[in-house]
């Protein structure tokens, strides 16, 4: 039986054990001989979610403190934190059976001093823990052409106290997780009477980790303090935000609202923070979250000429290059430009699982010596034709020739049901137009993958499935 409760690895052990063997319990005892716990960790073979139970152990009996369901550690580590804080009840024990003694000071040639490149912060505080050592930790590192300094203390290894400018607590120590470089200097002393850090090392390890992932993202966007972010929409509701706003890491929805309401292209980002009074800890996430959600647009980087001259496309050879795919007579794709967008479509569709349809159309004139073939529609109708469709259809549609008389149209990420609908509202303005006594036509769909697995099923099906207007 360990004395403390379990840190972040073990508990992850014991998520990975319960999985590994459903319907067997996972027990890891903590205490000492007069308060003594049983952490449980139970997975239903039927079942995916992990039940957790911590019970006090009290001779033969023992007594149910929580039941927990969760497979995420990080919640019973938050709730084990919120139980036993840095100097809980155990630790408190310990410290009055200990002080009677006389403890032997702790050695610091290993973080006396040092570059934080070479020994991570995260790995420097768990040596002075694992010491018990009392003192202050001096950092500093240079961003840019600015030193920034911040100073941690330490009362018999449990930090206690943290700043970092004007930011302090908890969010302090969480920033500091982040520190990739930089020096440090420990000296041993007292520690500090002032208690501004609420949560023990492993949580504070785990969501200072998380929070350095949100700077590291927003800074690869190019976010500086002095960025100017812009709404991506205009006009949302409260409850829209809300919705679009959730989040599976708990990041304040109301603080997302505040700093979105503040956004507006003019304010620098460290002006509207300054205006909430939040920290890194909080802010960070907050707006990271609202860029991925698309509430705020990436942050505008300005570009060197290199860069510039590099990021600047000629768009008008798009309009070149579909000119020499698309038919002068009709204005649609030629045959060959159109089955080379599909097989384009099937491969992403077969890549990705996205759905797509093919609609073929077939139409003409009737031939006059009653033989029922048909005739290629006259140069003008047929624009009129493709002309009518491109109105119909969604800009991602293409629309082109296949073989003679008939027209396609590949539809991205539309199932049969959806290019049905389309070919019927189709259908419907046809039949509605040219007179039906010397213009005839039928129209198939067949989708990709419930109808058909590869091109030449899908183009079978869509010929087998048509509808006949004005046909023999």
């Amino acid at each position: 039986m360990q004395t403390f409760p379990p840190n972040a690895e073990q508990l992850a052990e014991m998520v990975r054990d319960a999985i590994r063997e459903p319907g067997t319990a996972v027990e890891l005892r903590f205490g000492n001989s007069q308060k003594a716990y049983s952490l449980v960790a139970f997975k239903d073979p039927h079942g995916s979610i992990c039940a957790w139970t911590l019970r006090k152990l009290d001779g033969d009996n023992a007594i149910l403190i929580w039941n927990i369901s969760s497979s995420d550690q990080r919640v019973i580590l938050q709730q084990l934190s919120s139980d036993f804080k840095n100097w809980n009840e155990i630790a408190k024990e310990k410290q009055f059976t200990t002080s009677q003694h006389n403890l032997p000071l702790p050695t610091t040639k290993l973080y006396a001093q040092g570059d934080l490149r070479k020994l991570q912060f995260a790995n420097l505080v768990r040596l002075i823990s694992t010491d018990k050592a009392s003192g202050c930790l001096d950092l500093t590192r240079t961003i840019g052409q600015e030193e920034e300094k911040a100073v941690v203390y330490f009362n018999e290894g449990m930090p206690s106290h943290s700043v970092i400018g004007v930011t302090s607590g908890d969010p302090a120590f969480l920033e500091l997780v982040g520190w990739q470089n930089g020096t440090f200097t420990f000296t041993l002393g007292p520690g500090s009477s002032e208690i501004t850090i609420t949560k023990n090392i492993d949580l504070l390890i785990m969501e200072g980790t998380y929070l350095n992932d949100h700077i590291q993202e927003l800074l690869k966007m190019g976010l500086t303090p002095n960025t100017c972010l812009r709404r991506a929409v205009q006009e949302i509701g409260d409850e829209e935000f809300r919705a679009i706003a959730q989040n599976e890491q708990g990041i304040s929805r109301t603080l997302q609202k505040s700093i979105f309401d503040l956004v507006d292209g003019k304010s620098p980002i460290h002006a509207i923070v300054k205006a909430l009074a939040v920290a890194k800890a909080a802010w960070m996430p907050a707006v990271n979250n609202m860029i991925k959600k698309k509430l705020l647009a990436p942050p505008e980087v300005p570009l060197n000429t290199e860069e510039i001259a590099l990021a600047t496309a000629d768009w008008s050879m798009i309009q070149a290059v579909d000119r020499s795919l698309i038919r002068a007579d009709t204005g649609a794709y030629g045959y060959p430009a159109l089955l080379y967008f599909l097989e384009m479509e099937f491969n992403r569709s077969s890549r990705y699982g996205k759905p797509f349809s093919f609609l073929l159309l077939q139409i003409g004139t009737k031939a006059t010596d009653g033989s029922g073939k048909l005739i290629p529609l006259p140069q003008q109708a047929g624009r009129e034709l493709v002309n009518l469709i491109s109105r119909l259809k969604r800009k991602p549609d293409i629309l082109g020739h296949y073989q003679n008389n008939c027209f396609a149209l590949i539809l991205p990420e539309t199932d049969s049901l959806l290019a049905k609908r389309f070919a019927s509202r189709l259908i419907e303005v046809l039949v509605g137009g040219p007179s039906l006594d010397s213009v005839a036509f039928s129209i198939g769909v067949a989708g990709c993958p419930h109808e058909a697995q590869d091109l030449t099923t899908l183009i079978k099906a869509c010929v087998q499935s048509r509808q006949k207007f004005g046909l023999d």
